[in-house]
């Protein structure tokens, strides 16, 4: 399934599932994406194992792409993301 944001330059994140006990990809994306901000338009690639939410902040720099790698690290703490870790973290 593949949706795609009417936008330009979106900051990419790139979550990965790495724990077969891990919610499906379709309702973790949904869970995720409902814990950012409302004011951010998102868009996501899904796959089996792997979820590419795409972001519009109020621009493309360094400072927005930190922030929305930091609120979506944030979100994936909550349990009901167990098993989904950002790509390129640590």
């Amino acid at each position: 399934m593949r949706q795609r944001l009417a936008v330009d330059d979106p900051v990419e994140i790139t979550v990965a599932r790495v724990s077969a006990d891990a919610t499906p990809a379709g309702i973790a994306v949904l869970r995720l994406i409902g814990m950012l901000p409302a004011q951010w338009e998102c868009g996501q690639r899904i796959e089996e194992d792997r979820i590419t939410v795409l972001v519009r902040g109020s621009g493309r720099d360094a400072e927005d792409v930190t922030a929305v790698r930091e609120r979506c690290a944030e979100a994936l703490r909550d349990r009901t993301l167990h098993g989904w870790v950002l790509e390129g973290a640590g």
